[in-house]
């Protein structure tokens, strides 16, 4: 087993008062006596400014990191990359809240987390480090597209999507998540490849900083995403523990585990959704019987022990991506030992929560409502399309999202949005405890 080093190989066989303290359980930021709520707990941002918080900004008495130490519960605009924007703000009139939007447009922006001058905001496309308000131009993965972004020495400093990565701590910034994206060597992920089974992984504290379908788990001293999205009924080399393959008799497809502490460890869905269990190893919830990805297409289907028929997907979820509708279930014979293909563009689906995002590839959008007033994420495919270009459907657009046939990005949990775009509230259900906003 080898130690593991950044980009390397990992061989491994509104002010309210509130009452509530950090640690307890949460549904809005608001509950919270310190810090913010993340997943369902309050949780400090920071405790010390110059280690947690950006170039800029100062950990408030709150545990929150805030453009030039503010007090806790400011209510200034802030521009894409942090800094406070020299536009009034709006009061968005579609919506039963009022709310602030955001500008990103460089001739409205006069700082950055970096403190640098009047260039592009982040998540621009751009050529060099001097194009950037932040002056920093990086490729979001190895070899990929660059974009403006900013340093950084913590996920929490990163916009929705993003992680603090890089060849080492002192030259961290926020890059695009790569979780799970194919690998075979050095350099070939923002953080480390994990071998044998070739994919590249992420640090983490628990499940909820990793995708849907990761659990967080230690790797040569480091813990970090590993995936159970991973049929093992045949074949256990997708199981970084090949021992720890779950045959529960609630599955109808084995499907790769690990081992756990607490469910904190175990793949996160969206809020709302039936939640993994830990009796040793991460169980999947009732409501989930495979172990198939979010995207594999088509999507599989059997009968459960009670005769149902269900599909195989890891989070219980599918769609046609293409369409953005659900196929009905296809006609399957429970005698069958094998399963059946769904219906047309039929594929899996994954749920996803700000914090952990989704696996490489896809983009974490808050498209769908699980009930009246509550929107949740779902992992939309990444296509080319920036914000304002044209689309049919969220697969075209870089950030997963196509909203009345422009590309937008869901700026709901960061108030980020590339350079021309505004982050605007939109009516209706909210995301997270938090109004819904877009990039327009």
């Amino acid at each position: 087993m080898s130690l593991l080093t950044r980009g390397a190989v990992l061989c491994f066989v509104a002010l309210v008062s509130c009452a509530k303290p950090v640690g307890e359980n949460c549904d809005l930021n608001s509950d919270c006596l310190k810090g913010t709520c993340q997943d369902g707990t309050c949780v400090r941002e920071c405790a010390d400014s110059e280690l947690d918080c950006p170039i800029g900004y100062v950990c408030s008495d709150l545990g929150r990191c805030e453009y030039g130490g503010g007090a806790g519960g400011s209510t200034t605009a802030t521009t894409s990359n942090g800094g406070p924007s020299t536009t009034n703000t709006t009061t968005d009139t579609t919506s039963t809240t009022t709310d602030t939007t955001t500008t990103t447009t460089s001739s409205t922006t006069n700082s950055s987390s970096t403190g640098a001058g009047m260039g592009l905001a982040d998540l621009t496309l751009c050529g060099a480090d001097a194009d950037c308000d932040s002056n920093t131009c990086r490729a979001m993965t190895p070899n990929g597209q660059k974009r403006c972004t900013h340093g950084c020495t913590a996920n929490a400093q990163c916009p929705s999507g993003l992680r603090c990565e890089g060849p080492s701590t002192a030259s961290s910034v926020c890059v695009f998540s790569d979780v799970g994206r194919p690998c075979s060597g050095t350099g070939q992920c923002n953080f480390a490849c994990l071998s044998p089974v070739n994919y590249c992984v992420s640090q983490c504290t628990t499940g909820a900083d990793c995708p849907n379908g990761y659990g967080c788990m230690l790797a040569a001293g480091e813990k970090v995403c590993i995936k159970l999205e991973a049929d093992c009924a045949a074949d256990t080399s997708q199981c970084v523990v090949p021992a720890a393959c779950d045959n529960s008799a609630s599955l109808v497809v084995s499907s790769c585990t690990i081992a756990c502490n607490t469910a904190a460890d175990c793949p996160q869905r969206a809020a709302g959704l039936p939640a993994w269990t830990c009796d040793g190893l991460c169980r999947r919830p009732s409501d989930v019987y495979g172990p198939l990805p979010g995207g594999y297409a088509p999507a599989q289907w059997a009968c459960n022990a009670s005769a149902n028929v269900v599909n195989v997907c890891n989070d219980g979820l599918h769609i046609d991506f293409a369409s953005f509708t659900q196929p009905n279930a296809p006609s399957v014979s429970c005698a069958s030992p094998s399963t059946t293909d769904g219906l047309g563009g039929d594929a899996c689906l994954d749920s996803c929560r700000y914090q952990g995002a989704c696996a490489n590839g896809f983009a974490c959008a808050a498209v769908a409502e699980l009930t009246p007033g509550q929107r949740i994420g779902l992992c939309m495919p990444r296509g080319g399309g920036e914000v304002g270009a044209s689309c049919t459907s969220n697969g075209n657009c870089v950030f997963g999202l196509c909203d009345t046939n422009q590309c937008s990005r869901d700026c709901t949990k960061d108030g980020v949005c590339p350079e021309g775009s505004t982050c605007t509230a939109v009516a209706g259900a909210f995301a997270e405890g938090l109004p819904y906003k877009t990039c327009q």
